[in-house]
């Protein structure tokens, strides 16, 4: 149902902050509402005449479902028009006229690929979970970076703007004002607060104390929005579920570890030619299978599978969101659970329907890829518990996938994250690299609050790091 839309009061703080300057990131978490602080700041813009036309670019489920779907929730929205450029009918919706454009990345691309921006001759444009754009050597960057100039207003969203760490800034803060702040070219800014520690491939380390330069060149740009800071939030809760690795899977891990390759019980070999592959290997024995030089996968224990199988049982039919990185994960859990589907392996239609059903507690789990279902899903509306199958590197898969479940609106009092991590195996030293960038990324965002008071974080348990800020009994 549409109602009229009643801004929090932070909300009424962040309209008054993009209307205030030309250049702005709104760094907000999950489920504070920025989209809706964009609309009403670009509804007042266009009725003062300082803008006509605005153009988002989202991923592909924020651009299609979240920025229409939010723009239609509320009556204050609906005289704005709205089209999608995606899919079959992105040429015949650049020539229609709007109020708002919408693109994903690639959408963006071929837009300048085609020379149409000019098309929709927007004075506005909005990068939503701009960490997308993080890496200054990607094809998505490099076709936004010689346009962002044509556009009067920039605006860029995300609440991970460095899930590795400061290197990510730059990029994001070129889209917002070309490198007013931090430098017009990425070599200048490596080269003015970070040194190349690495020797056979570059390492750039943050000089010391040049994130208090970084972070001071950037805040008058962001307004930072923590969830825990504004909102009734649960109260998020770690638990780590620890699996001991049967002593054969151990030795065949032991003797890969070594020797970057092994024989495998069913005759065929794994190999690893690079460190990185390794550590991919590594992780697939400790979760119970390794991709085998014969193109197949090869079943070597099911320590976390029975882990799994207790957790739930566990539970007890309480709902539960599990994220899987490799595919033989998925097929092993889902044969588990019965043929339980996958977010990541349906399409846009069947997505909602299964989402819809999670929320109304008639799906009792979801399995879902982090890197495919960390943006534009909310299933927090009876779920309580997510739980990993095995940790991730990536910090912003961890924090977006997580609060997918740990969000306004969730009814309990308590989220539990679950990670299930076999002893003695590269999933622990992922738990550590990844508590680390956390704390890098912490540190950044709390530096960006206007407040001088930080909350402080604490943990129940060891395990995978919560979404920054953590709050725990």
């Amino acid at each position: 149902m549409t109602t009229a839309w009643v801004p929090h009061e932070y909300q009424i703080e962040a309209i008054k902050f993009l209307l205030s300057q030309s250049h702005a990131g709104l760094w907000f978490s999950p489920g504070l509402g920025k989209t809706s602080c964009v609309l009403g700041a670009f509804k007042i813009l266009k009725s003062k005449g300082m803008v006509r036309r605005m153009l988002v670019v989202a991923p592909m489920r924020v651009a299609t479902k979240v920025w229409p779907d939010e723009k239609n929730k509320w009556t204050d929205f609906m005289s704005m028009s709205m089209v999608v450029l995606h899919g079959p009918r992105m040429m015949t919706n650049l020539y229609t006229p709007a109020d708002i454009y919408v693109c994903t990345p690639d959408g963006y691309k071929e837009l300048v690929r085609l020379g149409l921006l000019p098309v929709i001759n927007a004075e506005m444009l909005v990068v939503d979970e701009s960490s997308y754009y993080r890496h200054s050597t990607s094809g998505r960057f490099k076709a936004m970076r010689p346009s962002v100039g044509a556009f009067a207003r920039r605006i860029t969203l995300t609440g991970t703007p460095a899930p590795n760490g400061y290197l990510n800034l730059w990029s994001q803060a070129f889209i917002m004002d070309s490198g007013g702040a931090l430098e017009p070219y990425i070599t200048r800014y490596r080269n003015k607060y970070f040194t190349d520690r690495g020797y056979s491939y570059p390492d750039w380390r943050l000089n010391e104390g040049a994130d208090k330069l970084i972070d001071d060149r950037l805040r008058p740009l962001v307004l930072r929005g923590d969830a825990v800071d504004h909102l009734q939030m649960p109260k998020l809760i770690t638990n780590t579920v620890s699996v001991v690795l049967p002593s054969s899977a151990r030795a065949l891990y032991a003797t890969m570890e070594k020797r970057f390759q092994a024989a495998l019980p069913d005759g065929t070999k794994a190999d690893a030619i690079t460190a990185a592959a390794l550590g991919t290997k590594l992780r697939q024995i400790a979760n119970g299978f390794v991709y085998n030089d014969a193109g197949g996968a090869t079943s070597l224990h099911n320590a976390k599978l029975l882990a799994l199988h207790s957790l739930l049982a566990e539970l007890n039919g309480q709902q539960a969101l599990i994220f899987y990185e490799f595919v033989e994960d998925k097929n092993w859990i889902s044969q588990l659970l019965d043929g339980v589907p996958s977010l990541s392996d349906v399409n846009v239609t069947e997505a909602g329907r299964l989402m819809d059903a999670f929320n109304a507690g008639t799906q009792t789990y979801l399995l879902a890829h982090p890197a495919s279902a960390g943006h534009g899903i909310n299933l927090q509306d009876r779920a309580q518990h997510v739980i990993w199958y095995g940790p991730t590197w990536n910090l912003e898969h961890y924090l977006q996938a997580t609060a997918r479940v740990w969000r306004q609106g969730n009814p309990h009092e308590r989220v539990f994250v679950h990670t299930i991590i076999a002893e003695g195996t590269k999933d622990e030293d992922v738990t550590e690299v990844l508590s680390s960038k956390d704390a890098t990324q912490r540190h950044l965002l709390d530096a960006m609050k206007r407040s001088k008071a930080a909350p402080k974080a604490t943990t129940d348990s060891p395990g995978a790091p919560a979404p920054t800020p953590q709050v725990v009994d």
